[in-house]
């Protein structure tokens, strides 16, 4: 019996796998990009609602979503540098 549970656990795998890779057909380019924080010259604006805004970060990510660019993860804390991980559609798909 557990050999049969096991099986099928390998089988659910490969198969949960193997659904994923056909259902994206589109081809993506990634990148990286290192946001340095506050201590590196980061630039804190702090608006009427009260919510404070790393003008510098938020310019350089505004100038990559015009290129097409989004957001996959963000890696970091308050004020200490963050590690952003971006995707766009490689040209000529889709």
């Amino acid at each position: 019996m557990l050999r049969l549970i096991r099986l099928i656990l390998i089988l659910s795998l490969f198969y949960g796998t193997g659904v994923s890779a056909w259902a994206d057909d589109q081809d993506w380019e990634y990148k990286v990009v290192i946001l340095q924080g506050v201590t590196a010259g980061g630039t804190i604006k702090k608006i009427a609602s009260g919510i404070s805004v790393d003008t510098k970060k938020t310019k350089v990510l505004n100038e990559l979503a015009s290129d097409g660019w989004e957001v996959i993860s963000v890696i970091g804390s308050l004020v200490a540098d963050h590690v952003v991980y971006l995707r766009r559609e490689v040209a000529g798909n889709g």
